[in-house]
């Protein structure tokens, strides 16, 4: 099992004190810390047209860490495919898998947020379908031959994709999603899939969904991932304190979101989430907690560095010297104790 950090989502909420220069700073010196610790991966995450900044843009900042960095992969979690030209996608891949020597996961998914599709000018009715196409299209650019193609969203006449990734046929391309044909659609055209924020049991039954439409020729190096989101620190109230603000606003976001969707309206400064649901959405405790709460994804995952645990240490409002302590302490202290204490060899996919 690899272990990681994120999702990164670059936002800067009402209140904090510093600017989006800052804030992408602070995510480089996290980067290479974690690089430092003995970390693998970092991952992530895109929206548009919000008032705290959240990332629009994945692949400049994700150049910036690969450029920071010398071993760490970098992963979208997701990069929403329909608001992304395919050809320009494939160029722009192609490109940093050239310039970083192969550390970079594609993870791409539909998106959900209408207003997102208003901006962009995109039929939301299609997204799965202009998912799909993109996979079709970057698989065919990444051969490094002439190619065309004529589908429902997308059409391209003739072109070639020069430089070819520094990976053989590409990097790994892995799908995220919640409903049926999102976990249908993973399996089938998916190197990997990753997934929400959930405990490990509901986390191992989505997955086992996903596996069943995997060919069964990939489905022993089908990769998965996931995100687990909270905090490290020897005193759990302390945890809270530095980190219950953040972790409340994130949930916040994202309520307000559905509730968007449901055509329902909110005041911005409601608070729509419960100290108890942040709590239990959240994995807060003592680093030998978090290493107990983890040590089932190591058994199920154990020598398959295919696949990624992220773990969500940063919140909005926190101190930068604060995440940096845990994230120190997640690689030097909580990954080591997870691999020494499950042996064996990998398990099946």
């Amino acid at each position: 099992m690899q272990y990681g950090i994120g999702l990164y989502t670059g936002q800067v909420p009402p209140g904090e004190d510093l600017g989006f220069h800052d804030e992408y700073a602070r995510i480089i010196e996290q980067a290479t810390l974690a690089e430092e610790a003995g970390l693998d991966s970092i991952w992530l995450s895109e929206h548009h047209g919000t008032t705290d900044g959240y990332l629009p843009s994945l692949l400049p900042i994700a150049a910036a860490i690969l450029g920071a960095t010398t071993r760490l992969v970098v992963g979208t979690a997701v990069l929403l495919a329909p608001f992304h030209n395919p050809l320009r996608l494939a160029e722009d891949v192609a490109v940093l898998d050239q310039m970083s020597g192969g550390r970079f996961i594609l993870g791409m998914g539909t998106g959900w947020r209408r207003s997102e599709f208003r901006s962009f000018g995109v039929n939301m009715a299609t997204r799965g379908r202009a998912l799909e196409e993109t996979v079709e299209i970057l698989r065919r650019a990444w051969q490094g031959g002439r190619f065309g193609f004529e589908g429902r969203v997308h059409r391209i006449d003739s072109a070639t994709v020069k430089p070819e990734p520094f990976t053989p046929g590409g990097p790994p391309i892995w799908l995220g999603g919640t409903g049926p044909r999102a976990l249908d659609r993973a399996g089938r055209l998916g190197d990997g899939f990753f997934g929400v924020c959930t405990p490990f049991e509901p986390a191992m039954a989505t997955f086992s969904q996903v596996l069943e439409s995997v060919p069964e020729h990939r489905r022993g190096g089908f990769s998965f991932g996931q995100l687990r989101s909270g905090f490290i620190a020897d005193d759990p109230d302390l945890g809270w304190k530095l980190t219950g603000r953040g972790m409340t606003y994130t949930m916040d976001v994202h309520a307000r979101w559905a509730a968007e969707e449901a055509g329902k309206a909110v005041e911005a400064d409601t608070r729509l989430t419960s100290e108890d649901a942040v709590r239990q959405y959240n994995l807060i405790g003592t680093p030998d907690e978090v290493t107990a709460a983890l040590r089932s994804y190591e058994q199920r995952f154990a020598a398959r560095t295919d696949s990624h645990l992220c773990f969500r240490l940063y919140h909005p409002y926190m101190p930068q010297d604060a995440v940096l302590d845990a994230i120190g302490t997640f690689g030097r202290v909580v990954v080591p104790a997870l691999r020494t204490s499950v042996g064996g060899g990998p398990q099946p996919g």
